[in-house]
């Protein structure tokens, strides 16, 4: 394993606006669902973020978070902090009451505030606020790059849940699912109480939204792959056996000049090197193995933290809340022709015992 991560240097694009994120390529206009809150707790609404964080002292910290409210007043909240000085991880999950907003996007709960503008685009310089498991975070976001349409579209269906409450707005059982992937943040990072100023040129997120009726079945593992030459990968594997090897899955692939594929996932993917939770005696994958054969490409990709379990903070909501494996990774790949390295995150949540 390498001492230090790959770049973590954000690339130069332009500010992300609704004339260059995708909407004119008969695309739903993402900042209208912003501020989306519904009764139907089957709904998810989530605002999942993951970030690469450089400190002005050189530090580097690899960051999940999640806002996801369930129907409009209760907001749950997790966090996962990969420390890549030692290679640990820490984070909880708590589920609270909590609020959003049906006119702009603010979700808001005791953990976590996510708050954008009420002038401009509304979402440029959207503040995240953050405080649970030690860890504080206190972030502006500039979109850039344009939007990553998760299946071309946004339209993702994994496994049925609908229908929909409103089929005006969406298929039944599909969920709304988009990113930048190259969102610019600053702002600070406090760990047990020491505060760090974030390095924008070192520094990076993806922002990300969903809603709609998205059923993750009887758990998956998600990757985030970001390639050397500027594209980004997201691949969801549904229900994997103890071998690794999920008949439910997708891969869809964001090119810098907004070119979008969608593109099937080959038999020969699998994930493996399992451990287990000393907490839960949950098992989780290490190794992941994504292949790609209509594009004849694949990719290797492993975890840096073995052990990226969180658990919900409150002992009364351990069966009743969410508890998941979060970590950063490298590795290696054949794309376009040629060796490509790839770094980026893996979540897990498991089934197996």
């Amino acid at each position: 394993m390498p001492a230090a991560p790959l770049s973590w240097a954000p690339p130069e694009y332009a500010p992300t606006t609704v004339d260059n994120d995708g909407t004119s390529a008969n695309r739903y206009d993402a900042r209208k669902t912003l501020a989306y809150v519904t009764t139907d707790t089957n709904n998810v609404n989530n605002v999942f973020m993951l970030y690469w964080i450089t400190t002005k002292n050189g530090h580097k910290y690899h960051l999940t978070s999640n806002a996801g409210l369930r129907g409009v007043d209760l907001l749950g909240t997790f966090i996962s902090l990969n420390d890549l000085q030692d290679l640990t991880s820490r984070g909880a999950s708590i589920l609270e009451p909590g609020s959003g907003n049906p006119g702009r996007l603010e979700l808001k709960s005791a953990s976590q505030t996510i708050a954008s503008p009420d002038d401009g685009d509304r979402w440029t310089d959207t503040h995240l606020e953050l405080d649970l498991a030690g860890v504080k975070l206190d972030v502006t976001l500039q979109p850039t790059g344009g939007n990553f349409y998760y299946g071309g579209s946004g339209g993702i269906q994994l496994v049925n849940r609908g229908p929909d409450p409103d089929g005006s707005a969406a298929l039944p059982g599909w969920s709304w699912y988009w990113a930048n992937p190259t969102t610019r943040i600053a702002g600070k990072l406090s760990i047990d109480g020491r505060e760090h100023e974030i390095d924008p040129k070192q520094s990076y997120a993806l922002f990300e939204r969903q809603w709609g009726n998205f059923h993750i079945g009887k758990g998956y593992y998600a990757l985030w792959f970001y390639f050397e030459t500027g594209e980004v990968l997201i691949s969801w594997s549904m229900e994997p056996n103890i071998d690794g090897i999920s008949e439910i899955a997708f891969a869809s692939v964001w090119h810098p000049n907004g070119w979008h594929e969608m593109l099937p996932v080959g038999p020969k993917s699998r994930a493996s090197d399992i451990e287990v939770s000393p907490r839960t005696g949950v098992k989780y994958f290490n190794k992941f193995f994504l292949d790609l054969p209509v594009r004849d490409a694949h990719f290797t990709f492993d975890k840096w933290v073995r052990d990226g379990e969180l658990i919900p903070a409150l002992p009364e909501q351990r069966d009743k809340y969410i508890t998941i494996s979060e970590s950063y990774g490298e590795g290696i790949g054949f794309w376009d022709n040629k060796e490509v390295r790839i770094q980026g995150h893996v979540e897990q949540l498991s089934t197996l015992k």
